[in-house]
């Protein structure tokens, strides 16, 4: 065979398009090799996730070589929207490197509930310790004629008569029903006025 019957051969054509493609294989993996082996190593700024929604906080994590677990749910903070990050660690603007897992904690959708102990019959002083041991507020305070001064006669929210053992959500207020004491004076006075209605009369038979 001649040297131009070879290079018109197609045994010939077959090798070269064999050997272009495996140079273009070995090309492709080799670049593909040096952009992981040039990332490697590379530090990543975490973003501030505070207020985000947890979905929304992993696809922007993920998108920048980084993962996500949520670890735990806090009690609700008002500051902070329902079921959105409270905290993460590492903080924002830690740099780490790729593939680091960003651990976070979550707000809980609302102010967990607390048990109402009896307040009735108890002093103003020691239902409002009760009530804020508990993480409640006191609220508005009115006052009815009863017998006793600063007695809690009744305990409400938002208009609702609440008694012992009703839920409430922590950080709600409450609001009070009290006695002003009046009722004994009066009852004092009747007294004192019986005595000085008699008194004459009395004097008269001795």
């Amino acid at each position: 065979m001649t040297f131009i019957q070879f290079i018109k051969s197609k045994s010939l054509w077959i090798s070269v398009a064999i050997a272009v493609v495996i140079l273009i294989v070995i090309a492709f993996i080799s670049l593909k090799f040096l952009s992981v082996y040039t990332r490697h190593g590379e530090e990543i700024t975490v973003p501030n996730l505070a207020k985000t929604d947890p979905d929304r906080a992993k696809l922007q994590l993920e998108n920048i070589g980084l993962e996500m677990v949520v670890v735990d749910t806090m009690d609700f903070n008002k500051d902070f929207p329902p079921l959105s990050i409270v905290e993460q660690d590492p903080k924002a603007d830690a740099k780490v490197k790729d593939g680091r897992t960003i651990y976070v904690k979550i707000n809980a959708q609302n102010y967990a509930s607390v048990t109402l102990p009896n307040l009735v019959d108890n002093t103003f002083r020691y239902a409002v310790s009760r009530i804020e041991g508990l993480g409640l507020v006191k609220g508005n305070v009115r006052y009815e004629p009863h017998l006793a001064e600063d007695v809690v006669i009744q305990i409400e929210q938002n208009g609702r008569i609440l008694k012992e053992g009703d839920k409430v959500l922590k950080h709600s207020s409450i609001d009070f029903l009290l006695g002003d004491g009046s009722l004994s004076y009066k009852r004092r006075d009747s007294i004192n006025q019986m005595f000085e209605d008699i008194a004459p009369a009395i004097d008269s038979i001795y």
